[in-house]
Order: structure tokens, then C-alpha cells, then sequence
């Protein structure tokens, strides 16, 4: 007879999640190692080095006039010229009406997390269907806060992080802005969801998505405010905030050579393990940037890791989404046209139209294309997990 360790963690442990989820069942010594973090860790690990490249689709739908509700519906995605075909992975019913309308989501081996208008967060397992909603965070007195998301080596817990504004007066500058900044940890048994406050950032941290490499939250914030007369405008210079998860402090980073502040147009975003700078300085062109950061030096040096020529003009921005291959990422043009991105020699090949080209594969046998609707279609690199965000 095998002995139950090495049932465990030398064969079970390597099963996709929907197995591991049914073994639970056999007896209580598995269903309790199977819940183990030590478990699920060991899970990721393995099904990260094995796996191939996957994706998950977010479909947003999208208004002149906002929609205070929208269904979350989460789609597998194998993005490559030969699949034009998205397979429903979860769909909300947790909450049949809906729920607040969402930002740009997040992700994190494997969880994702969508952050509303409304401040109100959720955060999903899709191969697990587990669904949780995070309690309010401290009130913020205007809609356009952002949430960073990630996993922290220091503690082995995954982190969420939320600015906010306690006050601020009607004509001042935004660098007069009353600023807050706050924490939330689960995992690793944690029994309770609940928000810690940290310093206050040195800085006004922008409304733009914010991107988690391990144990550090890059957030963009405004440096300084400068009237230029000729231009009866404000000059307004960024600053990347780098927030460490261990010891919960700030240091002060600047924006790459191409801009000085994060423009509508550009993205941040991680690639290959390093944070990315996506500029597009007109609508035929994106120049990626690089950052060398080793996480213990105050430095963040910036690199010109390619520029691209767009076959088609994007009408807001680019989105670039990592793959498995560091050479290579894909860009996906306002949220609708994918294109994958040769990074050694800035050649692009086209994957789909996600409009009008990709079929939406729903409950039931249900197939169709979202066409001229309007919806963006957020792209997030996935691993299935077997985590758990809940308390046990």
C-alpha cells in the first residue's frame, strides 16, 4: 500500500483542482492536508512549471452613462491564431443582480480581483468557484480609488492595498490632497478579513491600476504641480511609489525617460517578472520600457526594451498581458484586437478580434460574439489554483 504521504504529495498533489476538490471527500486526514496552505502552495508551484500558457477573459461591458450593475462572467482563453473559441470558467451567481461596475481587474496565481467604482472589492478562485467579498475600507471621498493585489514571500499571505482621500477642498491642487493608504491580508489561515492602516504615502497616488511584483506594490502618484503660463495648463510631474509588503514603507522611484507623467495613453503592467512601462506616444506606436529593481536597493533604473508599430491606430490605449515566453507579449489594442509581440524585433501577429472574432462559449451550450456591444475584454495570465481566500 502506498503510504499517505506519498499518496499526497506525490501523486495527488499534482491533479488539476477539480480532482483534489472531489478527493476531500475520501476521508478527513486528505480533506485536512488538502486545505493545508503548505498543500495548495505546493499545488501552485507544480501546475506553474507544468502548465501551458493560459489566460482568463474579463468581458466589461462599457457606457457613455455608467451601469450600476454588471454580471461578472470569467472565460479560459488559450490566446493563439489557431483559437478563436473562450470557455465559461465561473460565472457570479453568488450575486444574481450583478455587482458594482469594476476597473481593470487584478490577478495573482490564479486569483483574481475585481475592483468596483463603488469601493467595493471582490476576489475569486475561478477554479474553485469560491467568491468573496472584502469588507468596505475606510471611506473615500471621491470614486476613482484603485486596489493593488498580491502575494507577499516575506509572510506567505496575499495582501490587498487601497488609497483613498479623507478630505480634500474645492480648487486645491491635487498635491494638497489629504491621502491615506491601507492593507488587507488573507491566507495562511488568517480568521478574519479585515483593513490596517499604513504610513500615509509621501505622495497623491493617481486613480491607474496599480502592478504587484512579489513583496512590492508600483503605484503612480503626482510629485508636483507647476503652472505653465503659455499654455493656461497645469504641469504635472509623477512619481512611482514603491511599496514594500514586509515592512510597509514607501520610496520615492521616477517615471521612465519618455514621459513624466503617466499619460491617459500609457500602462503600467508586469513583464517577465519585471515592472513594464507601455508608453504610446501617438496611435501607431508603443515603445515598452523595462525597470531593473532587485527589491533592496533604493534604485529603479529604466531600460527601452522595444518599440512597435501598430498595424491598425488604437483609439485609447494598449494593454500588454504577459505569456509564458519572456520574449514575447501580447498587446491587445483598446481592450478588443489581440496581437502577439515579438519583443526581440518588434513584429507583430494578429490573434483575434476579440469582438467580432472570438466565440464566447456559455452555459448550456450557449455560443455567441459580443459584435458591436460595448465591452472591453481584459486578458489576465492564469494558473489554476487550489488557494483558498476565505477563513477556513
Amino acid at each position: 500500500m502506498i503510504p499517505d504521504e506519498v499518496l499526497l504529495f506525490g501523486i495527488l498533489v499534482r491533479l488539476p483542482v477539480k480532482s483534489l476538490v472531489r478527493f476531500k471527500s475520501v476521508c478527513k486526514a486528505w480533506c485536512a492536508t488538502i486545505a493545508t496552505s503548505h498543500f495548495a502552495r505546493l499545488h501552485l508551484e507544480l501546475a506553474r512549471a507544468s502548465s501551458s500558457t493560459a489566460h482568463l477573459l474579463v468581458p466589461l461591458p462599457w457606457k457613455k452613462r455608467a451601469v450600476p450593475f454588471v454580471f461578472l462572467n470569467i472565460y479560459s482563453f488559450q490566446p493563439s491564431v489557431e483559437s478563436n473559441v473562450a470557455k465559461l470558467t465561473m460565472a457570479n451567481k453568488d450575486r444574481p443582480n450583478g455587482i458594482p461596475q469594476f476597473t481593470i481587474p487584478l490577478h495573482c496565481d490564479g486569483l483574481i480581483l475585481i475592483p468596483s467604482i463603488t469601493g467595493h472589492t471582490f476576489v475569486c478562485n475561478p477554479a474553485t468557484k469560491e467568491f468573496v467579498e472584502l469588507p468596505l475600507g475606510t471611506p473615500n471621498v471621491v470614486s476613482n480609488q484603485r486596489v493593488a493585489f498580491g502575494f507577499d514571500p516575506s509572510s506567505g499571505t496575499y495582501k490587498v492595498a487601497r488609497h483613498f482621500l479623507r478630505s480634500h477642498g474645492e480648487g486645491k491642487k491635487v498635491t494638497e490632497f489629504n491621502v491615506g493608504h491601507e492593507v488587507l491580508t488573507f491566507g495562511d489561515g488568517r480568521e478574519t478579513l479585515e483593513w490596517k492602516a499604513t504610513i500615509d504615502p509621501p505622495h497623491p497616488i493617481k486613480g491607474r491600476t496599480p502592478i504587484c511584483l512579489p513583496g512590492f506594490f508600483y503605484w503612480s502618484a503626482v510629485q508636483s504641480v507647476a503652472d505653465d503660463d503659455a499654455y493656461q495648463a497645469e504641469l504635472t510631474t509623477d512619481a512611482i511609489l514603491r511599496f514594500s509588503m514586509r515592512d510597509e514603507t514607501f520610496t520615492v522611484h521616477p517615471n521612465p525617460p519618455c514621459r513624466s507623467c503617466l499619460g491617459f495613453t500609457d500602462m503600467m503592467c508586469e513583464l517577465g517578472g519585471k515592472l513594464c512601462y507601455v508608453h504610446s506616444p501617438s496611435l501607431l506606436q508603443v515603445s515598452i520600457w523595462l525597470a531593473q529593481d532587485d527589491g533592496h536597493n533604493n534604485v529603479i533604473t529604466w531600460t527601452l526594451r522595444r518599440r512597435v508599430s501598430l498595424p491598425i491606430p488604437r483609439s485609447d490605449r494598449v494593454f500588454a498581458c504577459a505569456s509564458a515566453d519572456q520574449d514575447t507579449v501580447f498587446l491587445s489594442l483598446d481592450a478588443r484586437d489581440l496581437f502577439k509581440c515579438n519583443l526581440n524585433d518588434g513584429s507583430l501577429e494578429k490573434v483575434v478580434d476579440m469582438r467580432h472574432g472570438l466565440w464566447y462559449h456559455h452555459e448550456e451550450g450557449v455560443k455567441f460574439v459580443h459584435g458591436s456591444l460595448p465591452f472591453s475584454h481584459y486578458m489576465v495570465p492564469y494558473v489554476e489554483p487550489l488557494l483558498r481566500i476565505g477563513p477556513c
